[in-house]
């Protein structure tokens, strides 16, 4: 989706003739026209009550640019704009909820721009309503209830057929089409291929087509096809805002300083590849079906009461972090591991919350080896888990995960709440780790993490364990050379130890 902003005097979408718009950004003006002089000739739009075939050309006659627009002046100005596909003659699309977002009332009404020639600006042709919609998953339906000036209308326009999106498989060839500028920009296509899948707690089967097609933001709820012409997925998550490899973010998610604090003063990981995400099409059919049959459909959260930036987010507790290389069908861990084999497909981090609200950013990050893994992170997703409970993500490979450390750091709103690391490969054992507190002082937090993490890792301990006086305690670990931290019941440094040789069953005494 591409935001617009606003300006005084700015011109205005027209809904009975051509207008210029004056935009933002930096970009030159541009006419969109609702009605004006036949254009050059171009070879002609498919016939309409057929799906459409497998050319590129004829695939963007049912690609459409969707507008948000708001009334003034008598005419429409567009808030912002986004992709959709076609899906039916009767002008039902396809596209992503955040492109059709009315939970904030931003907007008064959708415009659909269609697609009439390659070479030419879309042509702002209809208003449309939302007719099913799911903000979990970012999809949605919508239908043109009218033309520009509101009369109503019966659509008869080119469409897309769904593939089976479960039979898609790595290496597929990809086409991604849509509208990834504003206003008057020209439709854009992409290529690439299948990369990978991901899973989702509370979406069956697959939840995201990993794709290494360059996706640009307005891109969002466009077209993702395959070589029989058929959409295959909704072009959802775009990490990269222009060409490969483009950096369009940069966060402090890993404490590169070991201060035991994730803040400004530790590096940025640098967040925009160009591994892309496409929702598969079968997670829309419950929408279109709903959206066909005339009946209600909207679920997912509604708005917050307080803009995330403003959550106050110390209420909201991550904890008991545990690794599995399975999810059960009641959403638990199979078995628990200190170090997956060699050879491993899956791995799964599953945790306990509280404190949450539906609505909230959150994100999840997986580093193989110290480097981001986007194929397998989930970023800047939408919490819909309620305000308590359990949740997992995974990261996979079906020829294989990678030998090494991997690390999870979870964010809500962007403060981080949880970290911790695994092995996967390497041949190690189960170790014991015993620390001996022959000290006067409480130990309240135990860190105990492989040197080459980034992140100290969690309270071993928990909330309500501790060390005292005279005791010990055993720490079950995988075989490796570890970092520990000890610090007293007010979060102040005991002591930091480097480089531990934790080949075999090992103690450790606290003086103070």
């Amino acid at each position: 989706m591409k935001r617009l902003t606003r300006l005084a005097g700015a011109g205005l979408y027209s809904i009975v003739a051509a207008v210029t718009l004056s935009l933002a950004c930096g970009l030159s003006s541009t006419v969109l026209s609702t009605a004006t002089s036949p254009p050059p000739e171009e070879s002609p739009a498919p016939s309409p009550q057929a799906s459409l075939g497998n050319s590129t050309s004829d695939l963007a006659h049912a690609t459409v640019q969707i507008l948000a627009l708001v009334q003034s002046g008598g005419g429409y100005e567009p808030v912002w704009t986004g992709s959709g596909s076609v899906i039916g003659p009767q002008g039902l699309i396809l596209t992503n909820s955040h492109v059709v977002d009315d939970r904030y009332d931003e907007y008064d009404v959708l415009g659909v721009s269609l697609t009439e020639r390659t070479d030419q600006p879309p042509t702002l042709t209809y208003l449309a309503e939302i007719a099913a919609v799911d903000y979990g998953i970012d999809l949605a339906v919508i239908r043109i209830t009218s033309d520009i000036d509101g009369n109503p209308v019966t659509a008869d326009l080119p469409f897309i057929e769904l593939a089976d999106s479960d039979q898609v498989e790595i290496g597929d060839g990809l086409r991604i089409l849509g509208y990834p500028g504003i206003g008057g920009d020209t439709i854009t296509f992409t290529e690439g291929a299948v990369s990978g899948f991901t899973s989702e707690r509370g979406v069956e089967g697959r939840a995201w087509i990993k794709t290494d097609a360059t996706i640009a933001g307005g891109n969002s709820g466009g077209m993702g096809v395959n070589a029989d012409g058929q959409l295959v997925g909704v072009p959802t998550r775009a990490s990269a805002g222009g060409g490969d490899n483009a950096i369009v973010d940069c966060r402090p998610v890993a404490d590169t300083n070991r201060d035991g604090v994730i803040d400004d003063q530790d590096g940025c990981v640098p967040i925009g590849g160009f591994i892309n995400g496409l929702r598969p099409a079968k997670l829309a059919q419950p929408l279109i079906d709903a959206a066909l049959n005339g009946e209600e459909y909207a679920l997912g959260p509604g708005p917050l009461d307080i803009p995330g930036s403003s959550m106050d987010l110390s209420q909201v507790e991550f904890s008991n972090l545990l690794f599995s290389d399975e999810v059960t069908a009641d959403d638990n861990p199979g078995n628990l591991w200190y170090a997956l084999p060699e050879g491993a497909t899956q791995l799964c981090a599953f945790w306990d919350y509280a404190g949450m609200t539906d609505g909230l950013t959150w994100s999840a990050y997986w580093f193989a080896n110290g480097e981001l893994d986007e194929s397998g992170s989930f970023l800047n997703d939408t919490w819909q888990g309620g305000a308590s409970g359990n949740w997992w993500v995974c990261v996979a490979s079906e020829s294989g995960l990678s030998s090494g450390l991997y690390e999870l750091a979870l964010d809500v709103e962007g403060e981080v709440m949880l970290t911790d690391s695994i092995f996967v490969g390497g041949n190690r054992t189960v170790v014991d780790f015993t620390l001996e507190n022959d000290s006067q002082l409480d130990i309240c937090f135990v860190q105990l993490s492989p040197s080459d993490a980034q992140n100290w890792g969690p309270d071993e301990l928990g909330s309500e364990e501790l060390v005292g006086p005279g005791t010990t305690r055993v720490f079950p670990t995988a075989s490796d050379v570890y970092d520990l931290r000890l610090l007293n019941c007010d979060g102040d440094s005991l002591l930091e130890e480097f480089n531990l040789d934790l080949s075999a069953d090992s103690s450790y005494i606290f003086t103070g």
